[in-house]
C-alpha cells in the first residue's frame, strides 16, 4: 500500500525524507547516475521550500482574515444596538407620524434587519442616507444622523479589510495547489530515477526505503516524519547488502 494523495502538509515530510536518503544512500552506487540523483534531490528540496512558503502565506492571510472578523464583531454588535435604539426612538412618535419601513425596509423593525454583516451595514448606510434627506418628521434627526454617519464610517474600513483578506486567501489557495503539483511532478520524477538505479542493482523492491509515502497506508494523514531508529537503519543496510549478492 502507499499514500495515494500527498497533501501540502505531507510535502514537507516526504520531501526531506526522500532527498536526504537519495544523497546519503544512493549517490555513489553507480557514479553515472550521480548527476541525475543530485538534480532530483535538489529539485525536491527547492520545490518543498516553495510549497512551504505558499502554505505559510496562505495561513498568514487566513489569520488576517480571522483578525478582521474579530475586529468587526464588536462594531457589528454596536451597530445592531444603534439600530435597536433608533427603532425605539421611532416608536415614541405619534401613531402614523413615521413610516417605519422607510428606515427598516424589510418589516419595519430593527430585528428584521438580521445579524449578517452585509445586512447590518446596508441598514446603517440606508438609515444614514434617509436621515440626511429632507421631508421626514423624525425628532432629533440631526442627532441620529450624526450617530449613524459615524457608525457607517467606522464599519466601512473593517468590513472592507475582512473582505479583502478573504479574497486574498481565495487567490492564494490555487497558488498552494499549483506549487504542490510542481512538487509532485518532481517527486515522481525522482522516484523514476531512483527506480531505474535500483533496477540496475537488482534492488527495485527497496524503493520504499527512500520514499516514505510508499510505506504509508492509503488514506493515512502523516503529521510527522518517522523515527529513524538504529534497528531500522540496520535492517535497511542488511537489505541493501542482500541486494548486492
Amino acid at each position: 500500500m502507499a499514500d495515494r494523495f500527498i497533501d501540502q502538509d505531507e510535502v514537507t515530510i516526504y520531501g526531506p525524507y526522500a532527498s536526504k536518503r537519495i544523497r546519503t544512500r544512493l549517490l555513489g552506487l553507480i557514479p553515472e547516475y550521480d548527476p541525475a540523483l543530485t538534480y532530483a534531490a535538489d529539485q525536491i528540496d527547492a520545490q518543498t521550500a516553495a510549497v512551504k512558503s505558499a502554505v505559510e502565506a496562505a495561513r498568514g492571510t487566513d489569520a488576517s482574515r480571522r483578525q478582521g472578523v474579530r475586529s468587526k464583531a464588536p462594531l457589528l454588535k454596536q451597530a445592531r444596538a444603534l439600530l435597536g435604539k433608533f427603532s425605539t426612538h421611532l416608536g415614541a412618535h405619534d401613531a402614523g407620524a413615521i413610516d417605519r419601513k422607510v428606515f427598516f425596509t424589510k418589516d419595519g423593525t430593527a430585528g428584521g434587519v438580521g445579524k449578517a454583516a452585509p445586512d447590518v451595514v446596508l441598514a446603517v448606510t440606508h438609515i444614514t442616507t434617509k436621515l440626511a434627506a429632507p421631508g421626514f418628521a423624525v425628532r432629533d434627526a440631526a442627532h441620529w444622523h450624526g450617530r449613524f454617519d459615524a457608525m457607517t464610517k467606522s464599519l466601512a474600513p473593517v468590513v472592507a479589510f475582512a473582505d479583502d483578506a478573504r479574497i486574498d486567501r481565495q487567490s492564494l489557495t490555487p497558488e498552494v495547489e499549483a506549487t504542490r503539483q510542481v512538487w509532485l511532478n518532481g517527486y515522481i520524477a525522482a522516484k523514476a530515477v531512483c527506480e531505474s538505479l535500483l533496477r540496475h542493482l537488482g534492488r527495485v523492491d527497496q524503493l520504499r526505503l527512500y520514499f516514505y509515502d510508499l510505506q504509508v497506508p492509503a488514506g493515512t494523514k502523516v503529521t510527522e516524519p518517522p523515527a529513524e531508529e538504529p534497528e531500522a537503519r540496520e535492517a535497511e543496510d542488511t537489505e541493501e547488502d542482500t541486494g548486492d549478492e
